[in-house]
């Protein structure tokens, strides 16, 4: 990744030009250039902080295991035995080599261009069964990739006659942040957490023994996925909860879409193969699993289900990309809710809010609710969170904040006059907390001594969630 000097904040506009065989995309805020002859994406450039990267989008499978010997690449060490009877299935992902295989080379792939006066997308098409749009909004600092997976084909044909294997699907992002081995994933949408590829925690035996090079690196991703280097960040954030890894510097991947020929003896004693019809497998018999999974019943055969999500990509410098990425994965884990009525139905209220003015950035209303009033004597439940974790930024976002509330809630039926702090689950009192011996010791008091609660002033520390019963009038 290129880095540069930084520059004013442009003006915000959407354009699309054609030079040679580059499509480029541009908002005045980040720049894409496609190729058309390849018909991909193939760089990202931020225009404000002038940093650049190649990227390219790249759909694979790997090939489910049904159980055997996985062949592992020369450059591994500190190896367990390849072979184990373990299949891969509902609760287990085990590929039978580290190989991502790509689709039928015969397909044509596929690019359209759709522009407006908010957005530009490019639609881009690989195989008959996977394809992603990639969307640039009027006055937006990140990318979005809507893609959809499916359905996934049991047979192979293009590499082999009566190929029915097991085929986990990826989406893959390549760019040139020179993150080694190194890259992070979030803890529920709170915390990130720092993963190095095939390596553990010092609760591991060392030196850690590599039993599934692909799988063994692949963890939970809720929200986001990162990856940065001294200069830049290439983010990723996800809409629904993905299993995702970097198993090459510079480079993320999620699993998106699975279809599995084998049970791996966990439990539900079928593969994990789900179709539209929901029906079982032509000509099984009653009890006995079919070709292409489930108990046979003599029903019928169908496609398999058909995913479709939504990825938004953040690359920046590093403190700015940051900064960013906090707002964007509460836009997309709390969407609005969509209500629709009859053209020229009047609303009694068409628009509420319950806020006197916007919380600070780093500062999110988590519940604010009277279902537990009568439990309570009356009381609403209040619940805020600390958006930010410590250190996260380098400016005031990843501090500790104080607020007043009688600031933010003070509207008419909505004006708080008192509040008692209790536990996160307001079932009871805070209680004194233990002081947790820890090896490193703390830099900073104000992210490790709580800040008593004294009405109306509140003060949260990075990542910390905060509950109150409260009164209102």
């Amino acid at each position: 990744a290129a880095c540069g000097p930084g520059a004013p904040e442009p003006s915000s506009s959407i354009t699309v030009t054609r030079d040679g065989d580059n499509l480029i995309v541009d908002n005045g805020l980040l720049r894409l250039t496609f190729c058309t002859a390849t018909k991909a994406l193939t760089t990202i450039e931020n225009l404000a902080s002038r940093t650049t990267t190649s990227l390219k989008l790249t759909w694979g499978w790997y090939n489910s295991s049904t159980g055997g010997c996985t062949p592992y690449p020369d450059t591994l060490s500190d190896l367990e035995p390849a072979c184990s009877s373990q299949a891969s299935g509902a609760y287990i992902f085990r590929p039978n080599s580290s190989e991502l295989y790509g689709f039928d080379p015969s397909f044509v792939p596929q690019m359209a261009v759709e522009t407006g006066s908010v957005y530009a997308e490019v639609r881009l098409r690989g195989s008959p069964f996977t394809s992603h749009t990639i969307r640039l909004g009027k006055d937006n600092a990140h990318v979005e990739v809507e893609w959809t997976a499916g359905p996934i084909p049991v047979d192979t044909p293009w590499l082999a006659p009566d190929a029915n294997w097991g085929k986990e699907v990826v989406l893959r992002y390549d760019t040139a942040v020179a993150s080694g081995g190194v890259f992070y994933t979030d803890s529920n949408g709170r915390e990130t957490v720092k993963r190095v590829r095939d390596k553990r925690g010092p609760s591991y035996p060392s030196p850690y023994k590599i039993s599934e090079p692909v799988a063994g690196n692949y963890y939970p991703v809720n929200a986001l996925a990162s990856i940065n280097d001294d200069c830049v960040e290439f983010d990723v954030i996800v809409d629904t909860s993905l299993g995702g890894a970097s198993l090459a510097s510079g480079s993320l991947e999620f699993m998106v879409h699975r279809r599995l020929q084998e049970d791996d003896n966990r439990g539900v004693q079928e593969p994990l193969n789900e179709t539209m019809c929901g029906c079982n497998d032509i000509r099984a018999a009653p009890g006995a699993m079919g070709a292409h999974g489930h108990e046979g019943d003599g029903g019928c055969f169908c496609a398999g289900l058909t995913v479709r999500g939504r990825h938004l990509l953040v690359f920046d410098e590093v403190q700015r990309a940051r900064a960013l990425r906090r707002r964007l994965m509460e836009e997309v884990q709390q969407p609005p809710a969509l209500a629709f009525a009859r053209l020229g139905t009047p609303f009694k209220t068409p628009s509420r809010t319950v806020l006197a003015e916007p919380l600070p950035p780093n500062v999110k209303l988590v519940t604010l609710t009277s279902n537990y009033a009568q439990a309570h004597n009356g009381q609403w439940l209040l619940r805020l969170a600390h958006v930010y974790e410590a250190g996260e930024t380098a400016d005031d976002l990843a501090q500790p904040v104080t607020i007043d509330l009688t600031r933010y809630f003070r509207r008419p039926g909505l004006a708080i006059t008192s509040a008692v702090e209790t536990t996160l689950t307001a079932n009871a009192a805070p209680a004194a907390r233990l002081t947790w011996k820890t090896e490193v010791a703390a830099e900073d008091g104000a992210f490790t001594a709580r800040t008593p609660f004294a009405y109306p002033s509140l003060t949260l520390r990075p990542m910390e969630v905060r509950t109150f019963l409260a009164r209102f009038r």
